[in-house]
């Protein structure tokens, strides 16, 4: 089969690689849409040590099941699925209280040295698939992971009706948890971000106010909008440390920040004013329970994921857009590849 492999930090080819067989427990997924991560991005990079060649990357999509291994049940060729990346191992501490995404023994389709979905097919344990309502198509179903990703951040923010809501970053990530923090029922939000494509689509999305900080004072738009304290709420979605110590400067005392963004390893942040001002700060990664919620709301049309995607393109266009992604040639928000 042809996979985009990737060999070393900033090389991932199309190549020709041996066809995956199911081993006991495990289904083949033949892909039918692939989207492209921005962590795809920064391990194709070599930045973040996440993606260790050889292997094949690709974590967000959906596809049929094209052969059952032993011991499978409940599964048949030509089922409509898309699949939850992260794998747990259901039997450590955390696990066991509930916490599934934060699993001591964790690993992930497409991360690590686990081959993922930038191919025409990939090998996954038969519980990670989840089915695809007939009604979703392959691309919106290549979106479920993401939209799970920002539902899970909502759902671990203590949203009031009404609350206004300030969110860094107006990608892929940022603006699903735009839709969500929406679904929960923020008042005012307000989108920052440095591009003014992606905040035109924010705007798009329902973002109340857009500012750009190359062009705007972001903290006199916050006080403006949100009262001179700062927001009740702050999401980050960025993973920069610039825009995580504006978090926690534009938050009100006793407010709270959720940081979905995880690219800074290590970021200098003013302690006495979060403790002074009792500011919350909670990590919110990958989701929980999530998943399955985040099929049904594109299934019912209470998000439309869709409007993220700007792109498909055949899985050999692969190595050119994660490349100028890479390079900031390529102010995309979601591009799906079909293999």
């Amino acid at each position: 089969m042809k996979a985009l492999v990737y060999e070393a930090p900033w090389q991932m080819p199309l190549r020709e690689v041996a066809d995956p067989e199911p081993q006991s427990g495990e289904v083949i997924v033949a892909v039918r849409a692939v989207g492209v991560c921005g962590s795809d991005v920064h391990g194709f990079t070599g930045s973040t040590g996440r993606r260790i060649p050889p292997m094949i990357m690709g974590h967000e999509f959906s596809g049929e099941v094209s052969a059952v291994g032993a011991g499978v049940s409940g599964w048949q060729p030509g089922a409509r699925v898309t699949v939850l990346p992260t794998i747990s191992c259901g039997a450590c501490a955390n696990c066991r209280a509930g916490l599934p995404n934060i699993c001591l023994n964790r690993s992930g389709l497409g991360m690590m040295t686990t081959d993922g979905a930038y191919a025409e097919a990939v090998r996954v344990p038969a519980r990670q698939l989840y089915p695809l309502p007939a009604e979703v198509s392959w691309e919106a179903g290549a979106m479920v992971e993401p939209l799970a990703v920002g539902m899970h951040a909502a759902n671990l923010t203590p949203i009031q009706l009404m609350d206004t809501v300030l969110i860094f970053g107006a990608g892929t990530i940022g603006l699903l948890t735009l839709m969500a923090v929406r679904l929960k029922g923020a008042g005012k939000i307000i989108v920052t971000d440095l591009s003014p494509h992606r905040l035109e689509v924010a705007r798009r999305l329902g973002a109340d106010v857009t500012v750009n900080p190359r062009e705007a004072d972001l903290a006199a738009a916050v006080h403006e909008h949100a009262g001179p304290s700062g927001a009740p709420v702050v999401i980050e979605a960025v993973g920069a440390a610039a825009t995580a110590r504006q978090s926690l400067e534009l938050v009100r005392p006793g407010g709270h920040v959720t940081w979905i963004g995880n690219s800074q390893p290590m970021i200098e942040i003013n302690m006495p004013s979060i403790v002074t001002r009792e500011i919350t700060i909670r990590g919110a990664y990958a989701f929980n329970r999530e998943f399955g919620d985040a099929i049904e709301a594109i299934r019912s049309g209470s998000v439309d994921v869709m409007a993220l995607v700007e792109d498909v393109l055949p899985l050999a266009e692969g190595p050119r857009v994660v490349t100028e992604l890479a390079k900031g040639q390529l102010d995309a928000i979601k591009i799906v590849l079909k293999p």
